[in-house]
């Protein structure tokens, strides 16, 4: 039987209403003692930092409105290095699926997730082990892998070059030097072997990692 282990359960994604109504089925079924949710990065962020070492389970969304649950992996790794960071995704892309596999979080859930499957996912995670919904599991059999992995600081610059954001703005956006900007966006077209940036991001449009 699923126990909750008096642990608690922090939700991290920018649709308040979908934070509020995932928050509620954890509650809901005592899935944790005690959840939280929150729209804000920042306000996320905080709140680990005020939560000690104490032991917490992470559901992030990957599309954050300015950049993705990736990027934040390092931070919530030197705020709480005992948390379990679960990314929930309502995307269908083979290579963000992989993507987001590579960097190893210990699980990945679909937005359209069944209770029995937040439930597997949540006993599999509670005993170390890593958890893949089943339906993003098929999905990766039944499509052929790609060697293409963008790195969260490629994908950051993505959606700023979606935006229309030229090299010097999101340069000074990121602290960034403009000839690190055009080196990485050099090596994004090379990955892809694209010749333009209107391939590139359409590329990652399609892929859906932006």
């Amino acid at each position: 039987m699923l126990t909750n282990d008096s642990q608690l359960a922090v939700i991290l994604d920018d649709h308040g209403l979908f934070a509020t109504s995932f928050s509620l089925l954890l509650e809901k079924y005592g899935l944790f003692h005690f959840v939280k949710s929150f729209d804000r990065k920042d306000d996320f962020l905080r709140f680990l930092a005020s939560s000690g070492t104490q032991k917490i389970y992470i559901f992030l969304d990957y599309y954050l409105s300015e950049e993705t649950g990736l990027s934040l992996l390092p931070e919530i790794d030197r705020l709480n290095k005992d948390a379990k960071t679960i990314f929930l995704t309502s995307a269908l892309s083979p290579l963000l699926i992989q993507t987001l596999k590579n960097y190893n979080p210990d699980g990945i859930l679909s937005k359209s997730c069944n209770l029995d499957t937040l439930k597997s996912c949540l006993a599999s995670v509670r005993l170390d082990q890593h958890f893949i919904d089943p339906f993003f599991e098929k999905l990766l059999e039944n499509h052929q892998s790609t060697a293409v992995r963008f790195t969260p600081r490629e994908i950051e610059l993505l959606k700023h070059f979606a935006r229309g954001d030229t090299i010097a703005k999101t340069a000074e956006k990121l602290f960034l030097s403009s000839h690190t900007v055009v080196a990485h966006r050099r090596k994004m077209m090379a990955k892809i072997n694209c010749q333009s940036i209107t391939q590139l991001i359409t590329f990652a449009r399609e892929h859906e990692v932006i």
